[in-house]
């Protein structure tokens, strides 16, 4: 899988973030923290908060939203 330049990389729970984390820190993903929006993973649920607060933004390439579910749900 070929991910843009841009990440967004969106956690939904703080057990997603922290093994997010953890992958990201062991560079284990085909991504790393330089790729991410913000140079950070988001915590953002709503659909139309992020598109306001990250997407309204000018990008000379494609973003990737990656959204990781709480796995309780």
């Amino acid at each position: 899988m070929k991910l843009s330049k841009y990440v967004a990389c969106i956690c939904e729970g703080g057990a997603e973030k922290t093994i997010i984390e953890l992958l990201l820190d062991s560079n284990s993903l085909i991504f790393s923290y330089d790729d991410l929006l913000e140079g950070e993973i988001l915590r953002c649920c709503k659909a139309r908060d992020f598109e306001t607060q990250y997407l309204r933004k000018y990008f000379n390439e494609k973003v990737t939203v990656l959204r990781i579910l709480d796995s309780r749900r």
